[in-house]
């Protein structure tokens, strides 16, 4: 069974993080899987929105632990870790469709990178958001520190990623790294409802408003040239 699954209803598609036992937490099966499902959502004309989501009560709590271990273990690879990574963030943020997370539980690390290369993030109210790595001797992950400063302030994006804190959804909403809280349970249903409502939108006005919006958001290669 395929660790990320694909869906589509129409013009809408949905990509569901699939290892809910392990809270979601991203193996290299699971990246490769998730490039496949980005790769065809990519290849396919007709869609016109994706939403990004998890099964299960959590989002995406980060990295699989064993892959960590083995990083730190094998600097080759580590290489071949950060090439992989590198290709999963590269497609999302190369994707000209609009893209919405909608987030229950936790999105932790990893989670809270595929969080910020969305263009809409909806929170379950009980959901939690963060980049833990300087807790384990880690740089913080490569996307959060791109995205972060530029989706709330500077010095914000600098307490959240020199802690490790993570913070409820609410908080993540004040602080600009969330769109909207919704009630608990119905992340989803809204960000369907509101995938629905932008792929009824005129294509080409969207296309312009998403490219306006990630012009500062283009160059993630030094952050992996410095090892983040």
């Amino acid at each position: 069974m395929t660790e990320v699954e694909l869906t589509s209803e129409g013009p809408v598609a949905v990509v569901t993080l699939n290892r809910p036992a392990k809270r979601n937490a991203m193996s290299m099966a699971m990246q490769q899987d998730l490039l496949a499902a980005l790769a065809a959502v990519a290849a396919d004309g007709d869609l016109r929105a994706l939403v990004l989501t998890g099964a299960g009560p959590d989002f995406c709590v980060g990295g699989d632990f064993a892959v960590v271990e083995r990083m730190d273990a094998d600097s080759g690879f580590r290489d071949v870790a950060a090439a992989q990574h590198r290709r999963v963030m590269g497609i999302l943020f190369a994707l000209d469709i609009p893209m919405i997370a909608a987030i229950e539980g936790a999105a932790f690390g990893f989670g809270a990178e595929l969080a910020a290369c969305c263009d809409v993030v909806l929170m379950g109210e009980t959901a939690r958001l963060g980049d833990p790595h300087v807790r384990f001797g880690l740089a913080p992950a490569p996307v959060t520190l791109l995205a972060w400063p530029l989706m709330t302030s500077r010095l914000a994006a600098g307490e959240l990623l020199m802690t490790g804190r993570d913070v409820p959804a609410a908080e993540a909403a004040a602080l600009g790294l969330a769109s909207r809280t919704v009630p608990a349970g119905t992340a989803l249903t809204e960000a369907r409802l509101l995938a629905e409502a932008i792929a009824a939108l005129p294509r080409g006005g969207v296309a312009l408003a998403k490219r306006a919006l990630r012009l500062r958001l283009a160059d993630l290669d030094p952050l992996y040239l410095q090892g983040g």
